[in-house]
This record gives structure tokens, C-alpha cells and sequence, in this order.
């Protein structure tokens, strides 16, 4: 306990962790957004002993409206002492504070131009980041690789963690073979384009985390604006069918207390809940000719827990033109 309040950081909100890009805490014209209701926020709560179901749709988030998370930051020093000690604060950091994973274009393989890469592409995860590889198990992962292990080797960090966040910045969309290994570069066509796919299957990398190895989390963030993005619409990288698939293996292993989730109604694919009680949405298949993303995850969520869906119209805010005084 006491390592455990040393490396105590200020809590932040789940959005803020989630959709960093979207800016849902800090809008920069909260009233025109509210206005044109960019942001919706839908919550779901399943009820338990002393507390009915709810279901609240809002399109404002101020300080009232955050759900926060817990955060734990290293302290060199800490980890410093003597190894039972550096176990302590890691183990701590890792099982009691929330855990970011952040896709990022940092594991092309060295092999890349080589002939050989043809024949592992199928171990190549371009832009599912390096630590997210190194600590989280994937279900795709077909070499099963090792993972990261508290310091006096215990134990795998994944098997420990309660609240994680799995971010796909939205910068990635504009990733492709050719933007990861160099304009300038000589590469076999057969390679860049073999990369390029490998890439696309990477964008779906939320899909294939092997939730039945992480038992004890409470507090999953995950992000899946590919779903309704112009990308996937034209080039189908997820499909409804494999959300789903993630959905019933999420609710076979998990009873989470929080479960946001990004992106499953945003830009073309935005839903109207006008019509929508909380009966309709625990009852019906789909919502406003659209799957029922609330009843087909609610299985992975326990009894007075929360699941949270957050979706925008658009990644900018449209600027008001301004009015000239004559």
C-alpha cells in the first residue's frame, strides 16, 4: 500500500485516455457542438439488486460527466531499491493503475525489403505498436511470442492488469506501405503491397486481443472508429460479423465494471436514440437500421457496471464563418 500511493498520479477521464483526438472533455465550441450534436455519449447501466436498468444519451460532457481512472506513474527511484521492492511498484503500476496501449507504425520488420518477408508477413504487425505487443496476448499471434513479465518473473503483466485502454490514433488512418518505409525507398512491389495489406489487417488489431487470458480486468477503453470510417467503408478492413465475434468472446470471459467503446456509430453510421427506452435497447436487435451495439456487448458488462458507446459526426469541429462589420 504504501508503494502503491507513491506513484499515485491525478486520475483522468476515460475519454481523455480513449479519444485523445476528439477532444470530448476540452471542446473547443462546446455550445456549437452541442448546437449541431457532434458528440453523443450513450450510457447504458444494467441493473442489479437495488437499482433498475438506465439509459442516458447526452451530447455535453463538462466536469460533472467524467469517468475517471485511475493512474499510477514510475518513479525511477522506487525502482532503484532492492528487487523485492522494484517488484512491489511494478506489479503495483501495473495492477492497480490504467494501462494505455497506443497502435503506433514502430515494428516494421527489418526484413522488409528482402524476399524473405513475403513468407513471415504473416507474423508482421506493422502498426499494433510495440508495447502492445511485448505485454498484451493476441489471438492472431501465431508464433506466440513472449511477453513482458513482472520483474522477478512471477508472472505475465497481462494476467494482472484490471483497466486497459486500447488507442488507434486517428493519424493512423493516413498510414500506408509506402509512408512506413520511405518515399525514396527501392522496394519490391510485391512487398509494399504485401505490407499494405499487413497494415490493414493491423487496423482491426482490437479485434484479436485475447480477452480469455485477461480475466481480472475491470475497465476496458477501447477504440474502433475503423468500424465507421471512410477507410474501412471502401476497403471493408472490420466487418459487423467480426465485432460481434469480439463481443460474445468479451461476455464469455469478462464482467467488467466500465466498457467504453469508440467509434461503432460515428460519421456516416450515426444512430438516432430518440425513439429508444431503456426496455427497447436490452430487447431489440438494432437500433435505427443499425446493429444494437448495447445489447450485444452488455454481456460483458456486470450488473450495475457501465457501458459507454462514443461517437462523433465528424473528427473536426467546422469553424462559424466570421461576420464582417461594415
Amino acid at each position: 500500500m504504501v508503494f502503491s500511493s507513491a506513484i499515485d498520479s491525478d486520475p483522468i477521464c476515460a475519454f481523455d485516455l480513449l479519444v485523445p483526438d476528439w477532444s470530448v472533455c476540452k471542446r473547443e465550441d462546446p455550445l456549437l457542438e452541442r448546437y449541431l450534436e457532434i458528440t453523443r455519449v450513450v450510457t447504458y447501466t444494467p441493473g442489479n439488486d437495488s437499482k433498475a436498468s438506465s439509459l442516458n444519451v447526452s451530447f455535453d460532457h463538462d466536469d460533472r460527466d467524467h469517468i475517471l481512472l485511475p493512474i499510477k506513474s514510475l518513479d525511477d527511484r522506487l525502482l532503484r531499491l532492492n528487487k523485492r521492492y522494484c517488484n512491489e511498484v511494478v506489479r503495483s503500476f501495473f495492477q492497480e493503475g490504467t494501462q494505455v496501449f497506443r497502435f503506433a507504425a514502430d515494428t516494421v520488420p527489418a526484413d522488409v525489403l528482402e524476399e524473405s518477408f513475403i513468407s513471415s508477413v504473416e507474423s508482421v504487425f506493422p502498426i499494433r505498436g510495440r508495447r502492445a505487443l511485448d505485454i498484451l496476448p493476441f489471438d492472431d499471434e501465431i508464433t506466440n511470442p513472449p511477453k513482458k513479465k513482472t520483474p522477478n518473473g512471477e508472472t505475465h503483466i497481462f494476467k494482472i492488469l484490471r483497466h486497459i485502454v486500447i488507442h488507434s490514433p486517428l493519424s493512423l488512418m493516413d498510414v500506408d506501405a509506402r509512408s512506413l518505409v520511405g518515399q525514396d525507398t527501392i522496394i519490391d512491389e510485391a512487398n509494399l503491397e504485401a505490407l499494405d495489406v499487413d497494415i490493414d489487417f493491423d487496423r482491426a488489431s482490437p479485434m484479436w486481443v485475447s480477452w480469455s487470458q485477461m480475466t481480472r480486468l475491470e475497465s476496458v477503453l477501447l477504440d474502433l472508429r475503423i468500424y465507421s470510417h471512410d477507410l474501412n467503408t471502401t476497403r471493408g478492413i472490420v466487418g459487423k460479423g467480426e465485432i460481434m465475434r469480439q463481443a460474445r468472446e468479451m461476455g464469455r470471459w469478462l464482467r467488467l465494471k466500465l466498457l467504453v467503446i469508440a467509434g461503432l456509430q460515428s460519421y456516416t453510421f450515426e444512430t438516432d436514440y430518440n425513439d429508444y427506452t431503456t426496455k427497447r435497447v436490452e430487447e431489440d436487435d438494432g437500433i435505427d437500421g443499425e446493429p444494437n451495439w448495447i445489447k450485444i456487448f452488455m454481456g460483458a458488462v456486470r450488473p450495475g457496471g457501465k457501458l459507454v458507446l462514443v461517437d462523433r459526426l465528424m473528427d473536426e469541429t467546422p469553424k462559424l464563418p466570421s461576420l464582417e462589420v461594415e
